[in-house]
């Protein structure tokens, strides 16, 4: 396991160093706390914790509470508050972001096969929690600089999402300290190719545009004979 770690540590690094950012740090914190928690000791903690203070909890608001950082964005996006960055750009880096946290999170559940404290399977990473993070670190992209308390609220949001998964006996704590990881490192990690896919499209004929709608994100490709 401890290699396995390893692994995680540095793919989690490089996705998001590609920012050579503070986003770094915090990503390398996260998966260390992870890493720690990742123990027997950590997890009987969590047992006594559930079993004294939330047995019998349940509460499906975590499953929308996912979804509110990026909810938020586009609410304000659609509202009109200004931010720096194009509407084609915000939408093209959140699809990059997407696919990149719904790859790694899927591989990592399928490989480790870590089983829930309700003892159903693939329960590392915490998909909501990585999720709910991702929206959150690209909510503080558009508008933290400008608006810091936009990008406290979003990051309160997603660790909220990460304490129902555990209040729900859904996850160790272990899960949603990568799950943040992960969805801070992909939100990186596109805005570090955007810039790079926009370059190497403006080389070629090959076009490509963003298509967001209500249930369903996708990309139009063309290309110019």
């Amino acid at each position: 396991m401890k290699n396995k770690f390893l692994c995680i540590f540095f793919l989690c690094l490089s996705l998001s160093g590609l920012a050579q950012n503070k986003s770094l740090y915090y990503v390398a914190g996260l998966t260390g706390i992870s890493a720690i928690l990742y123990t027997d000791f950590a997890k009987e903690a969590q047992r006594e914790i559930y079993q004294e203070h939330f047995a019998g909890f349940k509460s499906s608001a975590d499953n929308i509470l996912q979804y509110s950082p990026t909810l938020l964005n586009i609410g304000l996006h659609v509202a009109g508050l200004k931010d720096e960055h194009k509407r084609k750009e915000t939408f093209a880096t959140f699809l990059i972001g997407t696919g990149t946290y719904a790859i790694v999170t899927k591989g990592l559940k399928r490989s480790i096969n870590e089983i829930r404290p309700d003892g159903t399977e693939y329960s590392f990473p915490s998909g909501h929690t990585t999720t709910a993070f991702f929206g959150a670190r690209m909510l503080d992209r558009v508008y933290g600089k400008k608006y810091p308390a936009i990008a406290i609220g979003g990051y309160a949001l997603a660790t909220a999402t990460g304490a129902l998964r555990m209040a729900n006996n859904k996850h160790w704590a272990s899960d949603v300290a990568m799950g943040a990881a992960v969805g801070i490192a992909s939100a990186e990690f596109a805005y570090w190719l955007y810039p790079k896919l926009q370059k190497s499209v403006k080389k070629t004929t090959l076009q490509w545009e963003p298509i967001v709608a209500p249930n369903f994100y996708a990309a139009r490709l063309s290309y110019a004979f």
